[in-house]
């Protein structure tokens, strides 16, 4: 977001206003509900405000909320998914540093927040394994941290303002993610789902059984953490006084297996990152690569996208392709509209070879007004 703020001021040609800043964004995401997605329609909102401190610090503060309604079980499936309702707050400083060097600080966080759905757990006794369909809960928390630079090489400085030149900037993230899960309840051999309640209480008067020993722990459920650290770097170029070409990437490392986190950890995780009108990931990353360009037509900017995913942990892969058209307004106001369109090609059980095709979408409008 910061190479963001570089490239439109880079676009318009002059020195930023030194002034506070809101903006807000709200968005509707449509998700294909699957066993590999268990996701629907949700919407969500997030404020910025920027302040200005003096000419060469900007204090940030932000939040989102974001709404997942219940939805019922797909086609062929036992369970659906519970509503959810997930907050994340971020707070940041950014110091320019020189004319060409912009240095920034962001902290996160995210309160716990929990959703039930269907998942599949693999059993194994006798040297067979044999895969059930049951109700997992988990319930995530999270706090993080980001520190970045943007360079700005070559162009022309007048009056401590570079005009062109070319954007680097670079950026290391740490995210810690407490996780609960457990079996919440499975669906017997009849087809029939059975709640935990009802199955402790049938594995404490045949302990032996071997089900029973299998799926215990898993209903009993535990809490862990998980340790991600994001390396990111993103270059811009401007081609003319009002087109920019960029290209950003990313590799994300993990202190263990992601894959045992869940999908609603990368939900809850991923909910305020970056534009509400952007997609977002459905598993946890290994690396990104995005291609964009902005055109600037008078007080219009088109700027459309696109960002390849693959997942960590053999999970699969996504395409990500968006569009976001943006007008000034006068002197103080800028708003938008954004969009995108997600396929993700996803494999819930590596084990397994076949793969689940996820369509999701997400549109959003936002305003900025300077004061």
């Amino acid at each position: 977001m910061h190479l963001r703020r570089l490239l439109l001021l880079v676009l318009l040609g002059g020195a930023p206003a030194r002034a506070h800043s809101v903006s807000n964004e709200v968005a509707l995401g449509l998700n294909q509900d699957s066993p590999a997605s268990p996701h629907g329609t949700h919407v969500a909102d997030q404020l910025t405000l920027r302040f200005d401190l003096n000419d060469d610090w900007t204090l940030k503060l932000g939040g989102a909320y974001t709404y997942d309604p219940e939805t019922p079980p797909p086609e062929g499936t036992a369970f659906g998914t519970s509503s959810a309702q997930i907050l994340n707050a971020v707070a940041g400083v950014e110091w320019d540093a020189s004319s060409r060097v912009n240095l920034y600080f962001d902290i996160s966080g995210s309160p716990r927040a929990s959703q039930r759905f269907g998942s599949v757990f693999s059993i194994s006794a006798a040297g067979i394994t044999l895969p059930i369909d049951v109700q997992l809960f988990n319930a995530t928390s999270n706090v993080g941290l980001v520190a970045g630079a943007s360079f700005t090489f070559g162009g022309k400085e007048i009056f401590g303002t570079v005009l062109g030149g070319t954007v680097v900037d670079v950026s290391v993230g740490w995210t810690l993610l407490s996780i609960q899960q457990r079996i919440d309840a499975i669906v017997d051999r009849n087809g029939n789902p059975v709640a935990r309640p009802a199955l402790e209480t049938y594995c404490r008067l045949f302990p032996n059984n071997w089900r029973c020993k299998a799926l215990g722990p898993a209903l009993k459920g535990g809490e862990d953490t998980l340790n991600q650290v994001s390396l990111s770097l993103a270059v811009l170029q401007p081609l003319g006084s009002t087109t920019e070409v960029d290209l950003s990437g990313s590799v994300d490392f993990y202190d263990k297996d992601p894959a045992t986190a869940g999908f609603f950890t990368y939900r809850a995780a991923q909910a305020a990152t970056g534009s509400l009108g952007a997609g977002f990931p459905l598993a946890p990353v290994l690396f990104t690569l995005s291609p964009a360009i902005q055109q600037q037509v008078g007080a219009w900017t088109f700027a459309p996208w696109y960002q390849f995913i693959d997942y960590a942990s053999g999970l699969g892969y996504a395409h990500v392709a968006g569009l976001r058209v943006s007008v000034k307004i006068g002197e103080a106001w800028t708003v938008w509209v954004s969009g995108s369109a997600q396929w993700d090609n996803l494999t819930p059980d590596p084990l397994i070879s076949s793969t689940t095709l996820v369509t999701s979408g997400r549109v959003a409008v936002g305003f900025r007004a300077h004061f």
